[in-house]
């Protein structure tokens, strides 16, 4: 396997980040911040799982990899949920850092 397609594995973080943020976004707006970061962690589970079966096939790490990808969204975007529906103008800046921390 060449060096590319080990490469690739890193990006399909950064290229579908940008192409489900702004689904992820919706989806915490309108299913609620417990439905988006519930889904969020079934998909990244799911796709740890899946990579786990690299030895029958590294295809099994791109699938593991796409899914835990498109659950990456759900999870960096719910702290500013968090702090915009739980806290008060003032306590935002400080509510995001520990949430994004944690």
């Amino acid at each position: 396997m060449g060096n590319t397609a080990i490469a690739a594995i890193s990006l399909i973080y950064m290229l579908l980040f940008v192409v489900f943020v702004f689904p992820s976004n919706i989806m915490l707006d309108k299913g609620g911040l417990r439905l988006g970061i519930l889904i969020g962690f079934i998909l990244t589970t799911a796709g740890m799982w899946v990579k786990c079966l690299i030895n029958d096939s590294i295809a099994f790490v791109y699938i593991g990899q796409l899914l835990a990808a498109m659950a990456q969204p759900l999870i960096a975007c719910a702290p500013a949920k968090l702090s915009a529906l739980w806290f008060g103008q003032d306590e935002r800046v400080i509510a995001i850092t520990i949430a994004t921390v944690s």
